[in-house]
């Protein structure tokens, strides 16, 4: 009989990602699945898309909410995590993934309750709140990063492996076919890439503008993805400064676009240190802070201590000096050539096929 598995969480495309990578080794393995997630999260669209069956539970976020909604977040935490208990004891179900943030936390529980095997599938650097509290209750973790291990509860962290975030096989494949050398013709534009998430980021379109004229001055073709409400602005910037700049609200060629760029400028979630690592690519990365609990400075800092990456603090980040760093790694295509080669020494493509090949071993 195949292997009845449940795969919980959503709410960001940080944590669908890597469910639906999941989902697809673990499908073509013979694995039964049903996803879980929340009636306010992006998987009720993606999940759906991608051919998985989805149940839509009632999590909601507590941390960083008023005392009103975080009882309300509660109360609603238990009715869905007895909502998830009868909908493994229906299924029949043998093990549940969680690929963590709240809505995560109803199955995870109810597996917990119910005695069914729980796997944690953490992607950043940085545990996050809800599988801090579930690492007690997990049979395996799966860590995007070797300090994710480190950062785990003593007791949890012996049932911990590195093995790298799951992507799904369209992106490694597109990677793949799109790959491509760094510069090698020192005497052409360099070739930046910008963007700040598939909504864009405000702080890194204003730095941007900003250098829009230091960036004429140093030969640099600039792709910008700077999301719907900024585009226009920051397409007029780009053209008054005389800087050779295409600016899109949204690119949906990820790979092609890695590929043709020298330095990448953009956040440091857990997805994008992937496929820069993936891609072999050097960034100049500006971690969002006002996110979970620093997830993004540690995964940022990951690619930093490799060699991969410069981290600027966006918290306290002058134009200035963020003008100056950009302008010299992009004037440097040598640094930018070794930095690369670090960034892909850190690539992991087989992440999910190896969390698959064992979670199946779990559930059997």
């Amino acid at each position: 009989m195949s292997a009845r598995i449940v795969i919980a969480g959503g709410g960001t495309g940080g944590h669908v990602t890597p469910a639906l990578a999941l989902g697809e080794v673990l499908r073509e393995r013979g694995a039964e699945l049903v996803f879980v997630g929340a009636e306010r999260g992006i998987e009720k669209r993606l999940v759906p898309d991608a051919g998985f069956e989805l149940v839509l539970l009632d999590a909601r976020p507590v941390i960083g909410r008023g005392l009103a909604e975080r009882i309300g977040a509660l109360v609603a935490l238990v009715r869905a995590t007895l909502s998830a208990r009868s909908l493994l004891r229906a299924r029949k179900i043998a093990l549940v993934i969680s690929v963590g943030g709240y809505a995560s936390v109803p199955a995870a529980l109810a597996a917990a309750l119910a005695g069914v095997p729980l796997v944690l599938v953490n992607t950043d650097a940085v545990p996050g709140a809800a599988n801090r509290l579930l690492a007690r209750f997990a049979a395996r973790i799966f860590a995007g990063f070797a300090g994710t291990v480190e950062a785990l509860p003593a007791a949890a962290a012996s049932r911990a492996s590195v093995t790298g975030v799951p992507l799904r096989r369209a992106l490694r494949d597109k990677f793949a076919d799109a790959a491509s050398a760094a510069r090698a013709d020192a005497s052409r534009p360099a070739h930046l890439f910008v963007f700040g998430g598939s909504l864009g980021a405000r702080q890194i379109n204003e730095l941007m503008i900003a250098s829009a004229k230091a960036l004429a001055d140093a030969r640099v073709e600039v792709f910008h993805q700077t999301g719907d409400a900024d585009r226009a602005r920051v397409a007029a910037a780009y053209q008054a400064a005389g800087a050779h700049a295409e600016t899109v609200a949204f690119e949906r060629d990820m790979p092609r676009r890695y590929a043709w760029a020298d330095l990448v400028v953009c956040r440091a979630g857990a997805i994008s240190v992937a496929e820069l690592a993936l891609a072999g690519r050097a960034a100049l990365l500006v971690p969002l802070a006002h996110v979970g609990g620093g997830e993004q400075f540690a995964n940022a800092r990951e690619l930093e201590q490799a060699g991969a990456a410069r981290v600027l603090d966006s918290r306290k980040l002058a134009q200035a000096d963020f003008t100056r760093e950009l302008v010299a790694l992009l004037d440097d295509p040598e640094r930018l050539r070794a930095m690369g080669a670090r960034a892909a020494a850190l690539s992991r493509p087989d992440a999910a096929a190896a969390i698959a090949a064992q979670c199946v071993s779990l559930a059997e």
